[in-house]
């Protein structure tokens, strides 16, 4: 799966506590080191991002490491076993 990570959204809060705890609710999840192929860093965050290449233009929550976090614009090639989890508080835990 290809995604982008979204620039401008880090002062988005969410009632999780954090948007890495949000992923994991909302997905059922548990990640356990970096989605992004050949990553293996452990140091994960909630991370905005929208597919890419897609028509689908909504905001998800994604497991990345913080290195991967910080480096927004830019296109990610990551594993499919993790879920993206819908940004929209009103649709979670707003």
């Amino acid at each position: 799966m290809i995604i982008w990570n979204i620039n401008g959204t880090g002062q988005k809060k969410c009632n999780c506590g954090s948007w890495f705890k949000h992923w994991e609710k909302f997905s059922e999840q548990t990640a356990t080191f970096c989605p992004v192929i050949n990553c293996l860093e452990v140091d994960l965050e909630g991370a905005h991002v929208q597919r890419n290449g897609s028509e689908d233009k909504n905001l998800y929550i994604f497991p990345l490491c913080r290195i991967h976090n910080a480096d927004k614009g830019h296109s990610l090639e990551v594993s499919n076993i993790y879920k993206l989890v819908s940004a929209n508080i009103s649709e979670t835990c707003g």
